[in-house]
């Protein structure tokens, strides 16, 4: 195989280069294990997918960041879902799709306005292992208000929920320590959350995501981190501030603007969606 098509996929905006991008590599069952790493460090990009055959699902997909695979990840989900359906490899039937990734089936659907949800692993709350405010406070440079706790939704983020908009916006995190307390813990990183308490305001959350062990010194707009967050919110009852259904906004940061559509139906059942559009299309050649 000397070239394989890919669309280059912005994900949870109606518009290009406002929100996260994701390399969708299509037809992608001749390439080697290697292969799949080279080109995902090449894009540099948070993640990139390739899309096989499978025989549970609609189709198979894996997922690489520059330096590891993922199990499941947000928005490398739904934006190859887009792919998929654009590309014509997959037709939704009655708007319901399903992916097969290490974590296992997902369920996903397309709803009438285009938006593609897709239903998390289900999630795992780790009380146990939280750490002290104190702790993320210094890890974040910004004011951590109460435990930050880990949540399992296939990789593992530790949730830290900051006092406001304001600071969160402002942190400027230590990447150096997050790196080192994310190899040891066992986790992907840290994402933060502030609750904007605005009447009617539109997004309800703000969040960042940090995982610098990965290679990914910030997510510009994280699916896998809002599906962590939803369910620390469903755990810790602060659901009654957000609402079981809520957009949240991410991406300011770094020049974006997404936003992310969650819903918790229940501790197992937390949904994740959001636009996507197609950037670029075309080839990558291998040799």
């Amino acid at each position: 195989m000397d070239v394989v098509r890919f669309k280059q996929v912005d994900v949870f905006t109606t518009r290009p280069f406002l929100g996260n991008p994701v390399a969708v590599i299509l037809h992608a069952d001749g390439l080697s294990d290697a292969e799949m790493a080279a080109i995902a460090r090449w894009t540099n990009l948070s993640e990139t997918t390739f899309v096989l055959p499978s025989d549970r699902a609609d189709y198979r997909l894996r997922i690489f960041t520059p330096g590891s695979e993922l199990p499941f990840a947000g928005h490398p989900t739904v934006g190859s879902a887009h792919a998929v359906i654009e590309a014509g490899l997959v037709t939704p039937v009655e708007g319901a799709l399903t992916q097969e990734c290490i974590a296992g089936v997902i369920p996903l659907r397309v709803d009438a306005d285009g938006r593609i949800v897709a239903r998390v692993p289900a999630p795992k709350v780790l009380r146990d292992d939280s750490v002290t405010a104190e702790q993320a406070t210094r890890w974040l440079n910004a004011e951590v208000t109460t435990p930050a706790v880990p949540v399992n939704v296939g990789p593992t983020w530790l949730v830290a929920q900051v006092s406001s908009v304001e600071a969160l916006g402002a942190a400027r995190p230590d990447l150096g320590a997050i790196a080192s307390m994310s190899i040891e813990r066992g986790l992907s990183g840290i994402t933060a959350f502030a609750i904007d308490p605005t009447a009617g305001a539109e997004a309800r959350l703000h969040v960042r995501s940090f995982a610098p062990a990965d290679g990914i010194a910030e997510d510009p707009v994280c699916g896998s981190g809002n599906a962590a967050v939803g369910a620390y919110l469903g755990a810790t009852g602060l659901l009654s501030q957000t609402g079981r259904s809520y957009v949240a906004a991410q991406g300011m940061a770094m020049g974006r603007d997404g936003r992310v559509d969650v819903a918790v139906h229940g501790p197992d059942h937390v949904e994740i969606g959001g636009h996507a559009v197609t950037v670029l299309d075309g080839t990558i050649r291998l040799r």
